[in-house]
Protein backbone atom coordinates (compact mmCIF):
# COMPACT_ATOMS: atom_id res chain seq x y z
CA UNK A 1 0.00 0.00 0.00
CA UNK A 2 1.57 3.55 -0.93
CA UNK A 3 0.26 6.61 0.25
CA UNK A 4 1.42 10.44 -0.69
CA UNK A 5 0.14 13.51 0.64
CA UNK A 6 0.34 16.25 -2.39
CA UNK A 7 -0.99 19.81 -3.25
CA UNK A 8 -0.26 20.84 -6.90
CA UNK A 9 0.28 19.08 -9.89
CA UNK A 10 4.06 19.13 -10.07
CA UNK A 11 4.04 17.08 -6.60
CA UNK A 12 1.02 14.61 -8.32
CA UNK A 13 3.02 14.00 -11.05
CA UNK A 14 6.60 13.25 -9.19
CA UNK A 15 4.85 11.06 -7.27
CA UNK A 16 2.61 9.11 -10.02
CA UNK A 17 5.18 9.00 -12.86
CA UNK A 18 7.01 6.19 -11.15
CA UNK A 19 3.96 4.32 -9.61
CA UNK A 20 2.84 4.55 -13.07
CA UNK A 21 5.88 3.02 -14.81
CA UNK A 22 6.11 0.43 -11.93
CA UNK A 23 2.01 -0.57 -12.90
CA UNK A 24 1.02 0.11 -9.61
CA UNK A 25 -2.50 -0.60 -9.42
CA UNK A 26 -4.93 2.43 -8.37
CA UNK A 27 -6.54 0.07 -5.19
CA UNK A 28 -3.26 0.44 -4.34
CA UNK A 29 -2.20 3.92 -3.94
CA UNK A 30 -3.66 6.40 -0.90
CA UNK A 31 -3.46 9.92 -2.16
CA UNK A 32 -3.98 12.46 0.91
CA UNK A 33 -4.69 16.15 0.61
CA UNK A 34 -2.11 17.81 3.18
CA UNK A 35 -0.64 21.07 4.46
CA UNK A 36 2.46 20.55 3.30
CA UNK A 37 4.08 17.80 0.13
CA UNK A 38 4.68 14.29 1.52
CA UNK A 39 6.59 12.20 -1.02
CA UNK A 40 6.13 8.92 -1.39
CA UNK A 41 5.64 6.34 1.35
CA UNK A 42 4.86 2.24 1.38
CA UNK A 43 3.47 0.47 4.37
CA UNK A 44 6.60 -2.60 3.42
CA UNK A 45 10.04 -1.13 3.93
CA UNK A 46 11.09 -3.60 1.43
CA UNK A 47 9.24 -2.82 -1.15
CA UNK A 48 11.13 -0.08 -3.73
CA UNK A 49 10.13 1.32 -7.02
CA UNK A 50 12.59 0.41 -9.78
CA UNK A 51 13.15 3.07 -12.07
CA UNK A 52 12.62 2.80 -15.50
CA UNK A 53 12.39 4.41 -18.92
CA UNK A 54 10.52 7.85 -18.95
CA UNK A 55 6.60 7.58 -18.74
CA UNK A 56 4.56 8.90 -22.00
CA UNK A 57 1.06 10.22 -21.84
CA UNK A 58 -0.95 12.33 -24.61
CA UNK A 59 -0.44 15.98 -24.41
CA UNK A 60 -4.86 15.80 -24.38
CA UNK A 61 -5.01 13.63 -21.07
CA UNK A 62 -1.74 15.66 -19.20
CA UNK A 63 -4.00 19.16 -20.25
CA UNK A 64 -7.02 17.19 -18.38
CA UNK A 65 -4.97 16.49 -15.31
CA UNK A 66 -3.03 19.76 -15.14
CA UNK A 67 -6.66 21.08 -15.12
CA UNK A 68 -8.61 18.80 -12.66
CA UNK A 69 -5.80 18.92 -10.32
CA UNK A 70 -7.12 22.68 -9.71
CA UNK A 71 -10.78 20.97 -8.90
CA UNK A 72 -11.23 21.75 -5.39
CA UNK A 73 -12.32 17.86 -4.06
CA UNK A 74 -10.18 15.94 -1.84
CA UNK A 75 -10.65 13.17 -4.61
CA UNK A 76 -9.17 15.02 -7.69
CA UNK A 77 -5.95 13.20 -7.12
CA UNK A 78 -7.49 9.12 -6.98
CA UNK A 79 -9.14 10.28 -10.38
CA UNK A 80 -6.22 11.33 -12.02
CA UNK A 81 -3.99 8.36 -10.96
CA UNK A 82 -7.11 6.25 -12.19
CA UNK A 83 -7.49 7.83 -15.73
CA UNK A 84 -3.65 7.91 -16.03
CA UNK A 85 -3.74 4.09 -15.10
CA UNK A 86 -6.55 3.30 -17.47
CA UNK A 87 -5.13 5.14 -20.26
CA UNK A 88 -1.88 3.30 -20.51
CA UNK A 89 -3.80 0.24 -21.02
CA UNK A 90 -6.37 1.92 -22.78
CA UNK A 91 -5.54 4.76 -25.09
CA UNK A 92 -8.92 5.41 -26.26
CA UNK A 93 -10.18 6.27 -22.70
CA UNK A 94 -10.87 9.47 -23.47
CA UNK A 95 -13.00 9.26 -26.80
CA UNK A 96 -16.01 7.42 -24.27
CA UNK A 97 -18.20 10.01 -22.63
CA UNK A 98 -20.18 7.79 -20.69
CA UNK A 99 -17.21 5.97 -19.22
CA UNK A 100 -17.66 7.76 -15.46
CA UNK A 101 -14.57 8.01 -14.45
CA UNK A 102 -14.46 10.25 -18.09
CA UNK A 103 -17.50 12.25 -17.42
CA UNK A 104 -16.51 13.26 -14.14
CA UNK A 105 -13.03 14.34 -15.45
CA UNK A 106 -14.91 16.51 -18.11
CA UNK A 107 -17.36 17.84 -15.65
CA UNK A 108 -14.55 18.96 -13.24
CA UNK A 109 -12.55 20.31 -16.00
CA UNK A 110 -15.84 22.60 -17.21
CA UNK A 111 -16.22 23.69 -14.14
CA UNK A 112 -12.50 24.59 -13.69
CA UNK A 113 -12.41 26.81 -16.84
CA UNK A 114 -15.45 28.52 -15.84
CA UNK A 115 -14.06 29.64 -12.99
CA UNK A 116 -10.88 30.84 -15.19
CA UNK A 117 -13.21 32.89 -17.17
CA UNK A 118 -14.43 34.31 -14.26
CA UNK A 119 -11.34 35.40 -12.70
CA UNK A 120 -10.28 37.13 -15.99
CA UNK A 121 -13.63 38.94 -15.90
CA UNK A 122 -13.93 39.87 -12.43
CA UNK A 123 -10.48 40.70 -11.23
CA UNK A 124 -9.99 44.15 -10.32
CA UNK A 125 -6.96 46.10 -9.20
CA UNK A 126 -6.65 48.89 -7.19
CA UNK A 127 -3.18 50.87 -7.60
CA UNK A 128 -0.84 51.52 -4.54
CA UNK A 129 2.32 53.33 -4.15
CA UNK A 130 5.27 52.02 -2.50
CA UNK A 131 7.94 53.40 -0.57
CA UNK A 132 9.71 54.80 -3.74
CA UNK A 133 6.81 56.44 -5.36
CA UNK A 134 6.00 54.12 -7.88
CA UNK A 135 2.95 52.68 -8.79
CA UNK A 136 1.95 49.36 -8.35
CA UNK A 137 -1.59 47.40 -8.47
CA UNK A 138 -3.18 44.62 -6.35
CA UNK A 139 -6.56 42.49 -6.55
CA UNK A 140 -8.20 40.17 -4.02
CA UNK A 141 -9.93 37.56 -5.15
CA UNK A 142 -11.50 34.27 -4.28
CA UNK A 143 -12.46 31.78 -6.71
CA UNK A 144 -14.52 28.35 -5.84
CA UNK A 145 -11.52 25.97 -7.16
CA UNK A 146 -7.62 26.90 -7.21
CA UNK A 147 -7.33 28.18 -10.16
CA UNK A 148 -4.75 30.76 -9.69
CA UNK A 149 -1.51 29.32 -11.90
CA UNK A 150 -4.43 28.55 -15.07
CA UNK A 151 -5.80 32.33 -14.43
CA UNK A 152 -2.53 34.70 -13.93
CA UNK A 153 -0.62 34.27 -17.23
CA UNK A 154 -3.54 35.80 -18.51
CA UNK A 155 -2.78 39.41 -16.88
CA UNK A 156 1.07 38.73 -17.75
CA UNK A 157 -0.07 39.29 -21.51
CA UNK A 158 -2.73 41.50 -20.53
CA UNK A 159 -0.91 43.90 -18.44
CA UNK A 160 3.11 43.39 -18.97
CA UNK A 161 4.52 46.69 -18.50
CA UNK A 162 2.67 46.56 -14.69
CA UNK A 163 3.89 45.51 -11.60
CA UNK A 164 0.71 43.51 -10.11
CA UNK A 165 -0.30 40.80 -7.32
CA UNK A 166 -3.07 38.52 -6.99
CA UNK A 167 -3.88 37.53 -3.69
CA UNK A 168 -6.21 34.73 -3.17
CA UNK A 169 -6.99 32.13 -0.12
CA UNK A 170 -5.08 30.00 -1.87
CA UNK A 171 -1.79 32.03 -2.73
CA UNK A 172 -0.79 34.70 -4.36
CA UNK A 173 0.75 35.36 -7.83
CA UNK A 174 3.09 38.44 -8.45
CA UNK A 175 3.95 39.75 -11.68
CA UNK A 176 7.60 41.71 -11.38
CA UNK A 177 10.46 42.35 -13.12
CA UNK A 178 8.41 40.16 -16.38
CA UNK A 179 8.62 37.71 -13.94
CA UNK A 180 5.94 35.58 -12.74
CA UNK A 181 5.99 33.88 -8.77
CA UNK A 182 3.69 32.54 -6.72
CA UNK A 183 4.26 33.41 -3.13
CA UNK A 184 1.80 32.88 -0.02
CA UNK A 185 -0.74 35.04 0.69
CA UNK A 186 -0.01 38.22 3.28
CA UNK A 187 -2.22 38.80 5.98
CA UNK A 188 -5.30 40.37 4.46
CA UNK A 189 -6.28 42.63 7.09
CA UNK A 190 -3.03 44.23 5.56
CA UNK A 191 -3.76 44.52 1.76
CA UNK A 192 -5.68 47.56 0.31
CA UNK A 193 -9.45 48.31 0.50
CA UNK A 194 -9.69 50.84 -2.17
CA UNK A 195 -8.12 53.22 -4.23
CA UNK A 196 -8.71 57.11 -5.25
CA UNK A 197 -10.10 55.68 -8.65
CA UNK A 198 -12.95 53.68 -7.84
CA UNK A 199 -15.61 56.68 -7.42
CA UNK A 200 -14.21 57.58 -11.02
CA UNK A 201 -14.82 53.83 -11.87
CA UNK A 202 -18.48 54.24 -10.45
CA UNK A 203 -19.52 57.13 -11.93
CA UNK A 204 -18.27 55.43 -15.43
CA UNK A 205 -19.90 52.44 -14.74
CA UNK A 206 -23.32 54.36 -13.83
CA UNK A 207 -23.36 56.02 -16.78
CA UNK A 208 -22.26 53.09 -19.43
CA UNK A 209 -24.67 50.63 -17.91
CA UNK A 210 -27.78 50.19 -20.82
CA UNK A 211 -30.34 49.73 -17.65
CA UNK A 212 -32.73 48.73 -20.17
CA UNK A 213 -31.15 45.75 -21.61
CA UNK A 214 -30.83 44.18 -18.18
CA UNK A 215 -31.65 40.73 -17.36
CA UNK A 216 -31.57 40.06 -13.50
CA UNK A 217 -31.44 36.25 -13.67
CA UNK A 218 -28.96 35.91 -16.26
CA UNK A 219 -26.85 38.89 -14.56
CA UNK A 220 -26.88 37.06 -11.09
CA UNK A 221 -25.99 33.59 -13.28
CA UNK A 222 -22.91 35.31 -15.28
CA UNK A 223 -21.91 37.26 -12.35
CA UNK A 224 -22.67 35.43 -8.80
CA UNK A 225 -22.80 37.77 -5.57
CA UNK A 226 -19.86 35.95 -3.96
CA UNK A 227 -18.17 38.46 -6.22
CA UNK A 228 -19.50 41.46 -5.49
CA UNK A 229 -17.80 42.37 -2.51
CA UNK A 230 -14.41 42.63 -4.58
CA UNK A 231 -16.06 44.55 -7.33
CA UNK A 232 -16.33 48.46 -7.04
CA UNK A 233 -19.41 48.55 -9.23
CA UNK A 234 -21.02 46.27 -6.84
CA UNK A 235 -23.08 49.05 -4.95
CA UNK A 236 -24.59 50.20 -7.93
CA UNK A 237 -25.94 47.21 -8.92
CA UNK A 238 -29.43 47.07 -6.95
CA UNK A 239 -30.06 50.40 -8.31
CA UNK A 240 -29.63 49.59 -11.33
CA UNK A 241 -31.51 46.01 -11.34
CA UNK A 242 -34.20 48.47 -10.38
CA UNK A 243 -33.84 50.54 -12.97
CA UNK A 244 -33.85 47.86 -15.49
CA UNK A 245 -36.94 46.22 -13.90
CA UNK A 246 -39.16 49.22 -14.16
CA UNK A 247 -37.17 50.31 -17.71
CA UNK A 248 -38.51 45.90 -18.94
CA UNK A 249 -41.55 47.00 -17.60
CA UNK A 250 -42.31 49.93 -19.70
CA UNK A 251 -41.63 48.92 -22.73
CA UNK A 252 -44.02 46.17 -22.49
CA UNK A 253 -46.40 48.51 -22.17
CA UNK A 254 -45.61 50.37 -24.83
CA UNK A 255 -45.18 47.36 -27.26
CA UNK A 256 -48.73 47.08 -27.81
CA UNK A 257 -48.79 50.69 -29.62
CA UNK A 258 -47.68 49.39 -33.55
CA UNK A 259 -47.86 53.14 -34.07
CA UNK A 260 -44.80 54.24 -32.25
CA UNK A 261 -42.39 56.84 -33.67
CA UNK A 262 -39.14 58.29 -33.52
CA UNK A 263 -40.14 61.28 -32.14
CA UNK A 264 -42.48 59.50 -29.46
CA UNK A 265 -39.91 57.18 -28.64
CA UNK A 266 -37.42 59.81 -28.09
CA UNK A 267 -39.61 61.73 -25.64
CA UNK A 268 -40.16 58.79 -23.35
CA UNK A 269 -36.32 58.32 -23.60
CA UNK A 270 -35.86 61.67 -22.50
CA UNK A 271 -38.58 61.40 -19.78
CA UNK A 272 -36.67 58.01 -18.40
CA UNK A 273 -34.04 60.28 -17.61
CA UNK A 274 -33.18 61.36 -13.56
CA UNK A 275 -34.85 65.15 -12.92
CA UNK A 276 -32.49 66.81 -10.95
CA UNK A 277 -33.35 69.98 -11.76
CA UNK A 278 -35.84 70.08 -8.57
CA UNK A 279 -32.76 69.62 -6.14
CA UNK A 280 -33.17 67.15 -3.19
CA UNK A 281 -36.64 68.47 -2.40
CA UNK A 282 -38.07 67.38 -5.40
CA UNK A 283 -36.09 63.93 -6.02
CA UNK A 284 -38.18 60.76 -6.66
CA UNK A 285 -34.99 58.54 -7.08
CA UNK A 286 -36.22 56.72 -3.82
CA UNK A 287 -39.08 56.45 -1.84
CA UNK A 288 -37.91 58.03 1.81
CA UNK A 289 -39.42 60.99 0.23
CA UNK A 290 -42.86 60.07 0.64
CA UNK A 291 -43.17 59.81 4.84
CA UNK A 292 -40.20 62.94 5.78
CA UNK A 293 -41.19 66.35 6.02
CA UNK A 294 -38.52 67.53 3.97
CA UNK A 295 -35.05 67.29 2.20
CA UNK A 296 -32.37 68.30 4.88
CA UNK A 297 -29.35 69.83 2.69
CA UNK A 298 -25.91 70.38 3.60
CA UNK A 299 -24.97 73.85 5.20
CA UNK A 300 -21.75 75.32 5.72
CA UNK A 301 -18.91 77.28 4.44
CA UNK A 302 -18.91 76.69 0.61
CA UNK A 303 -15.27 76.59 0.75
CA UNK A 304 -15.02 74.66 3.75
CA UNK A 305 -11.53 72.37 3.87
CA UNK A 306 -13.81 69.90 5.74
CA UNK A 307 -16.19 68.55 5.02
CA UNK A 308 -18.48 65.95 7.66
CA UNK A 309 -20.69 63.56 6.11
CA UNK A 310 -23.32 61.96 8.13
CA UNK A 311 -25.98 59.03 7.25
CA UNK A 312 -29.48 60.83 7.40
CA UNK A 313 -31.61 63.53 9.18
CA UNK A 314 -33.27 62.55 12.18
CA UNK A 315 -36.25 63.14 13.80
CA UNK A 316 -35.33 66.62 14.85
CA UNK A 317 -33.50 67.62 11.33
CA UNK A 318 -36.54 66.12 9.21
CA UNK A 319 -38.68 69.19 11.55
CA UNK A 320 -36.52 71.91 11.57
CA UNK A 321 -34.67 71.28 8.27
CA UNK A 322 -31.40 71.46 9.14
CA UNK A 323 -28.71 68.78 9.40
CA UNK A 324 -26.84 67.43 12.34
CA UNK A 325 -29.21 69.57 15.20
CA UNK A 326 -30.86 67.24 17.38
CA UNK A 327 -28.77 64.60 20.53
CA UNK A 328 -26.69 63.01 17.66
CA UNK A 329 -25.85 67.00 16.82
CA UNK A 330 -25.04 68.31 20.33
CA UNK A 331 -23.10 65.20 20.69
CA UNK A 332 -20.92 66.09 17.54
CA UNK A 333 -21.09 69.85 18.56
CA UNK A 334 -18.91 68.84 21.77
CA UNK A 335 -16.43 66.61 19.97
CA UNK A 336 -15.90 69.15 17.63
CA UNK A 337 -15.09 71.73 20.13
CA UNK A 338 -12.73 69.38 21.70
CA UNK A 339 -10.92 68.89 18.67
CA UNK A 340 -10.07 72.09 18.12
CA UNK A 341 -12.75 72.98 15.27
CA UNK A 342 -15.50 75.51 14.36
CA UNK A 343 -18.98 74.29 12.79
CA UNK A 344 -19.25 77.03 10.95
CA UNK A 345 -16.06 76.47 9.15
CA UNK A 346 -16.96 73.40 8.67
CA UNK A 347 -19.79 72.22 5.76
CA UNK A 348 -21.85 69.48 6.97
CA UNK A 349 -24.14 67.23 5.41
CA UNK A 350 -25.80 63.74 4.86
CA UNK A 351 -25.60 60.75 2.70
CA UNK A 352 -29.12 60.74 2.67
CA UNK A 353 -31.28 63.76 2.43
CA UNK A 354 -34.79 62.68 3.67
CA UNK A 355 -35.35 61.13 7.09
CA UNK A 356 -36.26 57.41 6.89
CA UNK A 357 -38.44 56.35 9.68
CA UNK A 358 -40.18 53.44 11.77
CA UNK A 359 -43.38 54.18 14.00
CA UNK A 360 -43.01 52.99 17.94
CA UNK A 361 -46.13 54.66 19.18
CA UNK A 362 -46.34 58.48 18.64
CA UNK A 363 -42.73 58.50 18.42
CA UNK A 364 -40.68 58.49 14.71
CA UNK A 365 -37.48 55.99 15.21
CA UNK A 366 -34.42 56.03 13.09
CA UNK A 367 -34.46 53.25 10.28
CA UNK A 368 -30.83 52.94 8.28
CA UNK A 369 -31.16 53.20 4.40
CA UNK A 370 -30.62 50.70 2.67
CA UNK A 371 -27.63 50.38 -0.29
CA UNK A 372 -29.74 51.11 -3.18
CA UNK A 373 -31.40 54.63 -1.18
CA UNK A 374 -27.87 55.58 -0.05
CA UNK A 375 -26.48 55.42 -4.10
CA UNK A 376 -29.92 56.82 -5.58
CA UNK A 377 -28.66 59.89 -3.26
CA UNK A 378 -25.51 59.45 -4.40
CA UNK A 379 -26.05 62.17 -7.17
CA UNK A 380 -27.12 65.10 -4.57
CA UNK A 381 -23.54 63.83 -2.58
CA UNK A 382 -21.23 64.20 -5.24
CA UNK A 383 -22.62 67.85 -6.20
CA UNK A 384 -22.08 69.00 -2.50
CA UNK A 385 -18.26 67.78 -2.95
CA UNK A 386 -17.35 68.88 -6.15
CA UNK A 387 -18.82 72.91 -4.92
CA UNK A 388 -17.46 72.79 -1.67
CA UNK A 389 -13.90 70.68 -2.86
CA UNK A 390 -13.02 69.70 0.71
CA UNK A 391 -9.33 68.20 1.14
CA UNK A 392 -10.20 66.32 4.22
CA UNK A 393 -13.90 64.38 4.06
CA UNK A 394 -14.97 62.81 7.53
CA UNK A 395 -17.35 60.01 6.72
CA UNK A 396 -19.22 59.71 10.39
CA UNK A 397 -20.61 55.89 9.97
CA UNK A 398 -20.76 53.04 7.94
CA UNK A 399 -23.65 54.37 5.43
CA UNK A 400 -21.28 57.52 4.94
CA UNK A 401 -18.32 55.53 4.54
CA UNK A 402 -20.35 53.54 1.82
CA UNK A 403 -21.85 56.51 -0.18
CA UNK A 404 -18.42 58.43 -0.10
CA UNK A 405 -15.70 55.77 -0.57
CA UNK A 406 -17.88 52.55 -1.93
CA UNK A 407 -16.53 50.65 0.98
CA UNK A 408 -18.38 48.26 3.41
CA UNK A 409 -15.60 47.40 5.89
CA UNK A 410 -16.52 48.26 9.66
CA UNK A 411 -15.42 51.57 11.30
CA UNK A 412 -12.78 50.11 13.58
CA UNK A 413 -11.14 48.80 10.52
CA UNK A 414 -11.51 51.69 8.19
CA UNK A 415 -10.36 54.27 10.54
CA UNK A 416 -7.11 52.12 10.02
CA UNK A 417 -6.85 52.83 6.52
CA UNK A 418 -5.71 55.47 3.72
CA UNK A 419 -8.72 56.31 1.07
CA UNK A 420 -9.01 59.22 -0.89
CA UNK A 421 -11.99 60.18 -3.08
CA UNK A 422 -12.18 60.55 -6.55
CA UNK A 423 -11.93 64.25 -6.22
CA UNK A 424 -8.16 63.64 -4.86
CA UNK A 425 -10.05 64.35 -1.03
CA UNK A 426 -8.88 62.40 2.00
CA UNK A 427 -11.35 60.64 3.70
CA UNK A 428 -11.22 59.95 7.55
CA UNK A 429 -13.29 57.29 8.93
CA UNK A 430 -14.93 57.62 12.38
CA UNK A 431 -17.87 56.90 14.52
CA UNK A 432 -21.15 58.34 13.86
CA UNK A 433 -22.11 60.57 16.94
CA UNK A 434 -25.59 58.35 17.51
CA UNK A 435 -23.63 55.35 17.92
CA UNK A 436 -22.03 57.17 21.05
CA UNK A 437 -25.96 57.72 22.22
CA UNK A 438 -26.95 54.21 22.13
CA UNK A 439 -23.52 52.59 23.55
CA UNK A 440 -23.53 51.77 27.44
CA UNK A 441 -21.57 54.02 29.14
CA UNK A 442 -17.87 52.35 29.22
CA UNK A 443 -17.65 52.15 25.60
CA UNK A 444 -19.28 55.42 24.97
CA UNK A 445 -16.24 57.48 26.30
CA UNK A 446 -14.37 55.19 23.86
CA UNK A 447 -16.41 55.60 21.17
CA UNK A 448 -16.30 59.94 22.03
CA UNK A 449 -12.49 59.30 22.78
CA UNK A 450 -12.22 58.10 19.22
CA UNK A 451 -14.79 60.75 17.65
CA UNK A 452 -11.95 63.49 18.77
CA UNK A 453 -8.80 61.76 18.01
CA UNK A 454 -10.62 61.34 14.64
CA UNK A 455 -11.81 64.74 13.95
CA UNK A 456 -8.66 66.01 15.40
CA UNK A 457 -6.66 64.21 12.86
CA UNK A 458 -8.70 65.63 9.59
CA UNK A 459 -7.50 68.75 11.46
CA UNK A 460 -4.33 68.34 10.99
CA UNK A 461 -4.71 66.62 7.71
CA UNK A 462 -6.16 69.83 6.42
CA UNK A 463 -4.05 71.97 7.60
Amino acid sequence: MYSASVQQYVQWREVARPLLTAGIVPEDMEWRVGPRFEPLAWTDPATAIANTAPLRLSRRLVELLETISCFRHDGRWDLMYRLAWRWLRHPHLLEDAADPDVHRAMQMENAVNREVHKMHAFVRFREMTDEQGEKKYFAWFEPTHEVLRLGAPFFCKRFPNMEWMIATPDGTALWQDGALQFIETPDKSSLPKADAHEGLWRTYYRNICNVSRINPPAMRREMPQRYWRNLPESIEIQNLLRDGQASFEQRQREAIDVELTKARAMQRALADLPDYSGGPAACRRCDIWRHATQAVLGEGSNSAAIMLVGEQPGDEEDLRGRPFVGPAGRVLDAALRDAGLERKELYITNAVKHFKWQPRGKRRLHKRPEAAEIAACNHWLEAEVSQVKPRIIVALGASALRAIGGLTDSIDSARQLQISHASGAHIVCTYHPSAILRADAANADTLRTHLVDDLRRARELAA
